[in-house]
């Protein structure tokens, strides 16, 4: 397994900040212990067969065993260790490479998987295509600690005649407008920087028709989801182009490149910001500009036919309570799905032990200007899509 899978999903093999922080938080568990009846043997749930059937949150009986697949590995091996220390359990963790790779198993009905990570977009096509188990989120107390606009967001795309097929995992903002904070004197206010010919040469974008075609549409004053003037998209992108250092593929690159100041400005994942800065020492920060952009939420959701629906009901429910789903942040430097202005109560036990600074947290602590900017980054209409696709390989080919 490289270090960035094929969906570009980033990992990291932890630097030394974060590896103090991985050992760290493997030896403090404060895991509350629920009594439960195993089944007898793996993949005997106790009779319920659906998460949804459950006759409690944790389930009062579930099987020894439990097949956990999550592209955020070391939150992944952090969750599975003090897991076990919960119940006494069996678990597997397989690695995967992209959505597609998992969703060509529940085409094919493999039923090796109990809970997976997901983006929305995979997430939203396995639920209309009947391949998830909806959950019990009212019973569950992962759900009641969710923020509100998450919420909204997951009962808006991933919900179907009333019931709510995916757990939130990770908020992310993509694409983040990042900058080295050695050049620009503030944040830059607008998505026309990457315009500015003053950056000719220092500028990145991505290789990807939906994030580069949504930049231009802010742009130029469009709504990505609905643009009225898709010529004027790829022209722009082709003006862009020569100011252009590089279209990256892989979060790791394009890290890279920030860190050795190969680049000043472009889009990049927050996270991906936040390691740089604060692992990587790289002097960069990043904005959401004016014209705005997306947050995204990745999910963890349970197939249709999981061999162990019950324990993995368990586990996804204890797994994104904030005791457990804030060592996202401290093993990968990502935000998980927790009230921000809490984040001080949250970590209170890790600042007084010097695991995270405040500076870190108040990197995730979004200014309430940007309420008004951000958008879910919900799936895009196949046309939209398809012309987006067209414009990109135009302008790549151009």
């Amino acid at each position: 397994m490289s270090d960035e899978d094929k969906h570009g999903r980033a990992w990291f093999r932890p630097t030394e900040l974060n590896r103090r922080r991985f050992l760290k938080a493997t030896g403090v568990t404060g895991l509350a212990s629920t009594a439960g009846c195993l089944g007898v043997g793996g993949g005997d749930d106790g009779g319920a067969s659906r998460p949804i059937e459950a006759d409690s949150v944790p389930p009062s009986e579930y099987s020894d065993e439990l097949n956990v697949w999550n592209w955020y590995f070391s939150w992944r091996d952090w969750a599975v260790e003090n897991f076990q220390n919960e119940i006494d359990v069996t678990v597997n963790k397989p690695s995967y490479s992209s959505g597609a790779e998992v969703y060509s198993k529940f085409e094919s009905g493999d039923h090796s998987i109990d809970n997976v990570g997901l983006t929305t977009d995979w997430t939203n096509r396995a639920m209309n295509n009947d391949h998830l188990e909806p959950l019990p989120v009212d019973e569950m107390d992962s759900w009641q600690a969710i923020p509100e606009y998450v919420k909204e967001s997951t009962r808006e795309y991933k919900s179907k005649d009333g019931d709510v097929y995916a757990m939130p995992q990770a908020v992310s903002i993509f694409p983040s407008l990042t900058y080295n904070t050695e050049v620009f004197d503030g944040a830059p206010e607008s998505w026309s920087v990457l315009w500015d010919d003053a950056y000719e040469g220092q500028i990145l974008m991505r290789d990807s028709a939906t994030s580069s075609c949504s930049i231009a549409a802010w742009y130029t004053g469009q709504d990505p989801f609905d643009p009225d003037d898709f010529d004027e998209i790829e022209e722009v992108l082709e003006q862009q182009k020569p100011l252009v250092n590089t279209y990256w593929s892989g979060y790791n690159q394009a890290r890279g490149m920030f860190t050795n100041e190969d680049a000043v400005v472009g889009p990049l994942l927050d996270g991906q910001t936040f390691l740089a800065r604060f692992d990587n020492d790289a002097p960069i920060n990043f904005t959401v500009p004016e014209e705005g952009t997306y947050f995204n939420v990745d999910d963890i959701v349970i197939p249709k036919g999981a061999p162990n629906p019950m324990t993995s009901l368990y586990f996804v429910d204890w797994a994104m309570q904030p005791a457990q789903s804030k060592q996202l942040l401290l093993t990968m430097g990502y935000l998980p799905p927790v009230q921000q202005e809490n984040l001080g109560d949250i970590f209170s036990e890790e600042l007084d032990a010097g695991d995270i600074t405040e500076e870190e947290l108040d990197f995730y602590r979004w200014p309430d200007e940007w309420d008004d900017r951000l958008v879910f980054g919900r799936p895009f209409d196949d046309e939209v899509r398809e012309r987006y696709d067209e414009i990109w390989t135009a302008v790549k080919s151009s």
